[in-house]
């Protein structure tokens, strides 16, 4: 109980509480603009589907919308991308309830259906990442994030490119935010020169985020 109480603190205290309900938003924002540009019938249909749980969730109803999200989901209602969406968002309402585990199976569904589409797959890897944090399974959190990382970051931190306007842009918007917990969570594992390394990589290409620049700063403080 001890060393739980003190993962918490630890993540509390370094503002690292894992929220994915922004990659959630973001995903909706994805299924309007697909509606938009889209005239096939079973498109809008599959999209029709999953409204009522949009306006659950725009309600803050999230026990009505995770129960028509597994509705959909148990009896294969949606299927391909938007049956993607659903898991993650699913996984994202178990998530937040503590249901880490059943959070875990969604997020997995929703990459096994996502082909190529980078908001949700970024979303559905980070979501991974942050139930294997809670889950304390470091090892498989590094894994992860590191992934991500690798797949989504381009930014190369080079001001010159930057002033430019040349330096290449990150595929998801959510790359400074797992570099981040990947900087905590060598930390929480001991290994504080792996952690002060990510930190000031956090620093050097994101240097234009405070946010970012304060906590990697406090960081690399307390190592």
């Amino acid at each position: 109980m001890a060393e739980n109480n003190t993962h918490k603190e630890f993540f509390v205290a370094y503002g690292s509480k894992i929220i994915i309900a922004l990659l959630a938003v973001l995903v909706l924002v994805a299924v309007v603009v697909k509606i938009n540009q889209s005239n096939k019938n079973d498109q809008k249909q599959q999209a029709e589907l999953l409204g009522q749980s949009f306006n659950f969730i725009y309600e803050g109803n999230d026990d009505k919308a995770l129960a028509e999200l597994e509705r959909l989901i148990q009896n294969k209602e949606v299927t391909g991308l938007s049956y993607a969406k659903a898991a993650l968002l699913a996984g994202n309402i178990k998530y937040k309830k503590g249901d880490f585990d059943g959070a875990a199976v969604l997020f997995q569904k929703s990459l096994d259906n996502a082909a190529d589409v980078d908001l949700i797959t970024a979303a559905a890897m980070h979501g991974r990442a942050s139930v294997a944090i809670e889950k304390q399974d470091y090892a498989s959190a590094v894994g992860l994030l590191e992934k991500f990382i690798a797949k989504y970051g381009e930014r190369t931190g080079n001001l010159s490119d930057r002033y430019r306007k040349a330096e290449p842009v990150d595929a998801v918007p959510s790359v400074p935010d797992a570099l981040w917990k990947l900087a905590l969570v060598y930390q929480q594992m001991g290994a504080n020169d792996k952690a002060k390394a990510t930190a000031e990589k956090l620093l050097k290409v994101y240097g234009d985020s405070q946010m970012y620049v304060d906590r990697a700063k406090k960081l690399i403080a307390s190592l």
